[in-house]
């Protein structure tokens, strides 16, 4: 057994356990909704009230700052007008829409990592390594920077070493630079174990605070 893996494993759970949070807290917060969009509607409901969603989003914007991820027509959906013009009909007020801020943060940057449940704390560590770099894509690790990288990393990197030489790779997105000017991150949205939790591992390897909302999750 591998008593620093089971040690770290029992952490993480302790700390996804602080990290939730109740709506009473959020004041003074940025809100960051997570692909709450048309597109996903019927996972949506089946986790989440839509409706209540859009009341805490309209009664937190004077206090909080709001921001909406979602993925936009580069993968057929709507653009950033139409995805406004649906949570508008859907009750987000006018004003609030006006002063939120939009990005289409794109789909997948780690999800051959993470669909191999390859261990979170290895896959951050992989993305700070590639920051550090000035990688951009893991096809451009060299045999020589995965000897290093084994080395320094005090993590279970060896899954890691299927990516070398395989078109499997995992990117550094635009959205880490975007993320970079936030803080008092709040999260809401998902999917829990696919989308929002690309957003959480960027937040992790850019060593920002957040919590997430989990009555407005899916």
């Amino acid at each position: 057994m591998n008593i620093k893996k089971l040690i770290r494993e029992e952490f993480n759970k302790y700390n996804k356990q602080l990290k939730h949070i109740n709506e009473a807290n959020v004041v003074g917060k940025t809100i960051v909704n997570v692909d709450i969009q048309e597109e996903y509607s019927s996972y949506i409901k089946s986790s989440m009230s839509l409706s209540d969603w859009v009341n805490f989003i309209n009664d937190s914007a004077e206090n909080n700052r709001i921001v909406f991820l979602f993925n936009g027509p580069e993968l057929g959906y709507k653009d950033e007008n139409e995805y406004k013009h649906w949570l508008f009909e859907l009750g987000i007020e006018e004003d609030v829409l006006m002063h939120a801020i939009f990005y289409d943060k794109g789909y997948a940057f780690f999800r051959n990592c993470m669909d191999q449940e390859i261990d979170h704390d290895a896959i951050v560590a992989l993305i700070q390594y590639m920051i550090e770099n000035n990688i951009n894509d893991s096809r451009d690790i060299d045999e020589e920077m995965w000897n290093d990288f084994t080395e320094q990393v005090d993590v279970d990197s060896d899954d890691l070493r299927s990516l070398e030489n395989s078109d499997n790779m995992i990117t550094i997105p635009d959205l880490m630079d975007f993320l970079k000017n936030l803080s008092n991150i709040v999260l809401t949205g998902g999917g829990v174990e696919e989308c929002l939790k690309e957003v959480e591992i960027a937040l992790i390897a850019l060593n920002k605070d957040y919590n997430i909302l989990n009555e407005y999750t899916f």
